[in-house]
């Protein structure tokens, strides 16, 4: 499956600290930051309103916590050049020290390089819609600094640069509590002056407000959740918790596929499409985009991102909306609960509501569809706490009728998100 947007993020590496093999004596002291009334440094996130929210589950007594770290950037604002030489995470669980993943110069170095110059792109001129909408998808709302992004790990005098650890690492950590808090520290190095700079990151605890159904009956299979790293939803704004569904079934060859005959070139024979999309819950429908046109989407086996993006730049050339033309034809709906559910890759003409319409949980908004960037027929769907498509937070997402997986796939005492397993085949009358 391909997430809405244009870059697949493939993360590079996950990095584990578990209680039950982390010894007290290997825990290194918390490196304090040396009170200054003037100091070298600032730390901040990069996009204010960035919400950092856990992915916890509870297995038996063990807890897991699961957290994509936020990007951050640094300032100087002392008269001396700093070098930003090593950066300890390091979870606290009822503020007791419980794991510390250190990451050296040498690791640091290449992320400063490739985060800075994509944002300097992506900064570069505010009138480019292309630029703007991934800066946004990507990153969040982003102020840039008078001086841009440095795209090298030395600071002079009101330099900034942003660090983004998510290519490299993921915090997973395993033991017998929740981890509550994330302390950063940031070593530096200024003219032989070593220092350190602690940074607390905000977590956000979150589960549910509204109490949601399934946005599909019948057979399902729900793909790309938030802890398949070989998927890119969880490295955009909005689309961290975000989920695709499809429908895979054994064939009588016994091949596992989503259409019949498998990999057709007709969206037709793939089970899911035209399937009707349900409102996960009540609310009023604040966006739609209808204007994609499914003769451009006929061939799955046609797809190539250059092929989508030329198509794209074919819609916004011809009048339609933006967001329409980069995402598929959609449906967002706000909930009233600071919750507001969206539906993407819809066919064309098979949406049923207007923006102002008020709706019903069940109530049949649409069809699926294979429009914009998509693979093959599926329903992209995804929580968020705002209608901003591209830069509201992402939130979790648990469904009161989708039955849970039977052990040892599953069985968590709580858990606060899908995360069973990549795949979670589900029927739903």
């Amino acid at each position: 499956m391909k997430i809405t947007g244009f870059q697949t993020y493939i993360f590079l590496g996950l990095l584990f600290c578990a209680s039950t093999y982390l010894l007290q004596s290997e825990i290194l002291p918390e490196n304090k930051a040396e009170p200054d009334s003037e100091p070298e440094i600032t730390v901040k996130l990069l996009a204010e309103g960035k919400k950092t929210i856990p992915i916890y589950y509870q297995y038996g007594e063990t807890w897991n916590t699961n957290i994509k770290l936020p990007v951050f950037v640094i300032t100087n604002k002392g008269d001396i050049p700093v070098v930003i030489n090593g950066i300890d995470v390091v979870g606290k669980a009822t503020s007791k020290e419980v794991c510390r993943n250190i990451f050296y110069q040498e690791d640091i170095d290449p992320l400063i390089q490739e985060t800075n110059r994509l944002l300097n792109r992506l900064t570069s001129d505010p009138d480019n819609p292309w630029q703007s909408y991934n800066l946004k998808k990507r990153f969040g709302i982003v102020v840039k600094p008078e001086k841009g992004f440095q795209e090298k790990n030395r600071l002079k005098k009101n330099e900034t640069i942003a660090i983004n650890l998510t290519p490299i690492y993921h915090f997973l950590y395993e033991g017998s509590s929740k981890v509550d808090e994330i302390i950063l520290y940031i070593r530096t190095d200024a003219s032989e002056k070593k220092r350190a700079y602690d940074y607390s990151v905000v977590l956000t605890s979150y589960s549910n407000r509204g109490n949601y159904i399934f946005p599909l009956k019948g057979s399902a299979t729900v793909s790309a959740m938030p802890l398949n790293e070989a998927i890119g939803h969880r490295g955009l704004l909005s689309s961290e918790f975000a989920i695709d569904i499809i429908d895979a079934r054994r064939l009588p060859s016994g091949e596992l596929s989503s259409s019949s005959p498998p990999h057709s070139d007709n969206v037709k024979d793939y089970f899911i499409f035209e399937r009707d999309v349900l409102a996960v819950g009540d609310g009023v429908v604040v966006a739609v985009g209808n204007k994609w046109p499914d003769k451009w989407c006929k061939n799955p086996l046609k797809y190539s991102i250059k092929r989508v993006t030329n198509l794209t730049v074919n819609l916004i050339r011809q009048g339609v909306e933006f967001e329409n033309a980069y995402i598929g034809n959609y449906v967002i709906i706000d909930h009233h609960t600071g919750e507001f559910s969206a539906y993407v890759h819809l066919s064309e003409n098979s949406i049923t509501v207007k923006p102002g319409d008020e709706v019903k949980q069940g109530q049949v908004i649409a069809k699926v569809g294979n429009t914009a960037n998509s693979t093959e027929p599926h329903l992209h769907f995804q929580l968020m706490d705002g209608e901003d498509y591209a830069s509201a937070n992402g939130l979790p997402i648990m469904f009161k009728d989708l039955p849970a997986p039977l052990e040892p796939v599953h069985d968590f005492a709580e858990v606060n998100t899908l995360v069973y397993s990549d795949y979670l085949f589900v029927f739903i009358k």
